[in-house]
């Protein structure tokens, strides 16, 4: 049986395979023509999970101290296929910023469920709690553009 300390890692290490698939989703979808005026957009959240996925990787190094961290998980991905829906079903904005947000939800609550463990350092939680701060501003960006989208404003 896993102790609680290998356990929050590997949630950690799952959580990294969670951003990885995130960013190469949202690079994907930064090519997808027929969304040009969320271009920008893609652009940045693939920008902001690299960065993501580079301090996660120096984490889990120095929290491992040293040694080799896994980079596939399990089970599928939340971002898992969600750049080739967008992509083959012409979906409309308001459909793709609903598939992006509950992503972002899902995602979430994978952050909620590493920093949910006992034995995790300060350090970990802070940078996590970061990352999901500004998650959470997306969610709510998303959320605003969502309202006033549906609503013709």
């Amino acid at each position: 049986m896993e102790t609680d300390s290998a356990h929050w890692v590997t949630t950690l290490e799952e959580l990294l395979c969670e951003i990885v698939a995130s960013k190469e989703a949202y690079e994907e979808m930064s090519l997808t023509e027929e969304l040009e005026r969320k271009r920008i957009f893609f652009m940045q959240q693939a920008a902001q999970r690299k960065e993501f996925e580079k301090n996660l990787r120096e984490e889990i190094v120095a929290v491992k101290e040293g040694g080799v961290y896994k980079l596939k998980k399990d089970s599928p991905c939340i971002y898992d296929g969600v750049a080739a829906t967008v992509g083959s079903r012409n979906l409309t904005a308001i459909e793709v910023d609903r598939l992006i947000l509950q992503r972002e939800k899902d995602l979430i609550k994978k952050y909620q469920e590493v920093l949910n463990h006992k034995n995790i350092p300060d350090t970990t939680s802070a940078i996590l709690q970061a990352q999901a701060e500004d998650i959470n501003d997306i969610i709510q960006k998303l959320t605003l553009d969502l309202n006033l989208e549906e609503n013709n404003f």
